[in-house]
């Protein structure tokens, strides 16, 4: 008698899941459930403090969304070690649309990299040669300073090489160290 009550149990389970299925499944050939979703597709939802949003599938939340954040550019920026024996690389965001020279020199000063204030006097980006000319730099015979601003810029601009100059002076053409994480201080000399 148990294994009958079981059994019966089980196949009324089974019908009840088999049931809940169907009827959640929406289906072109069921008017009556196309009707009640259309009707419930255009019931209003509420939002956090109770106002009342009329919702189709998102797409009306989708079309009206206003972006609150202001845009932003990732980029690559490296720098020396704590114990200046090499490089490390951080990724974080400039402000704006685009990539900038200046906010990628301020991004930089920004974690210690170069001190405060530097600016671009001027930039070029010329088939892939940067020419990046700074207001001054004062630790500019730091090999790692500017390796760390060489790898910084030409993996950010997509370039070959980066010729940086001081007010005017030319410091030296680099180009991308990839292994990067191998190199130290004392590999520069």
């Amino acid at each position: 008698m148990k294994k009958f009550a079981n059994l019966a149990a089980g196949l009324v389970l089974t019908a009840a899941l088999a049931v809940s299925v169907t009827a959640c499944t929406p289906t072109k050939n069921n008017p009556a459930q196309a009707a009640a979703q259309s009707a419930h597709d255009h019931e209003p939802s509420t939002t956090p403090d109770g106002a009342a949003v009329e919702t189709v599938d998102g797409a009306e939340e989708k079309k009206n969304m206003v972006v609150t954040e202001d845009p932003a550019v990732t980029v690559c920026v490296y720098s020396m070690k704590d114990d200046h024996s090499g490089l490390k690389q951080n990724m974080d965001t400039i402000d704006g649309e685009e990539l900038d020279a200046q906010k990628l020199i301020d991004k930089m000063a920004e974690l210690g990299i170069l001190e405060k204030d530097i600016k671009v006097n001027s930039f070029e980006n010329k088939d892939g040669v940067l020419t990046l000319d700074l207001s001054s730099l004062e630790k500019k015979d730091d090999r790692l300073l500017l390796l760390a601003i060489s790898n910084t810029f030409v993996q950010n601009y997509d370039a070959k090489t980066l010729k940086l100059k001081v007010d005017g002076k030319e410091v030296g053409e680099m180009e991308f160290v990839k292994k990067w994480k191998e190199i130290s201080a004392d590999q520069l000399k």
